[in-house]
């Protein structure tokens, strides 16, 4: 009977110990993309303006009724006078594989007509650029921004012991599996320390 109940003191306490490591990994993440095995990313596409990638300057909006239907709106300084894909470079071709339109508020629509353009947008293979104008004093400004940023922008390393997303600490997960795996061995000391009575 002992035996039995120190098997299964064992087994609660290895799933107890499995369960507080997976806690981290189930909390929610709002920016987390989630993949399976063997699926491809859904990046989206490289956005630059005048060939200088953006993470801010373009936005991109998917159209509410057909979702192969993109539209590209440039938002920084300066005046939008023409957009450019890579898409022909891709191979395809437009007419048959997608087609592109630019706006007459200088915004560019992109619509899909086949399902592999369409894998080129979602995998991060799809360029779109947009040409922009600059008056003089914008073009200063914008050049040294890019400038500074470049040559300031390092990688930095997170040396907390807290998740930024979730505030969950990685110590009171590790100080959860010592109190299980110390109240499983005092379980077991105890029920020994009967059995030598």
């Amino acid at each position: 009977m002992k035996k039995l109940l120190s098997i299964i003191f064992a087994a609660v306490m290895a799933i107890s110990a499995c369960m507080l490591c997976a806690v981290p990994a189930m909390a929610a993440d709002d920016d987390a993309t989630v993949i399976s095995p063997g699926a491809t990313a859904i990046t989206g596409p490289v956005l630059q303006v005048n060939g200088a990638v953006t993470t801010t300057d373009v936005t991109v909006t998917p159209d509410e009724n057909n979702s192969s239907i993109i539209t590209f709106t440039y938002t920084g300084e300066g005046t939008v006078t023409g957009w450019e894909n890579n898409l022909e470079a891709l191979g395809f071709v437009e007419g048959v594989d997608f087609i592109a339109t630019m706006n007459e508020d200088g915004s560019y629509t992109i619509e899909f007509l086949t399902d592999e353009a369409y894998d080129a947008y979602e995998t991060g293979d799809l360029i779109v650029n947009a040409i922009v104008e600059f008056d003089e004093d914008e073009e200063e400004t914008e050049g040294s921004e890019a400038t500074t940023s470049a040559t300031t922008t390092t990688a930095s390393t997170n040396t907390s012991s807290t998740s930024p997303s979730t505030g969950a600490s990685t110590g009171a997960v590790a100080g959860g599996i010592a109190a299980v795996a110390g109240a499983g061995i005092a379980v077991l000391l105890a029920a020994k320390k009967k059995d030598a009575e």
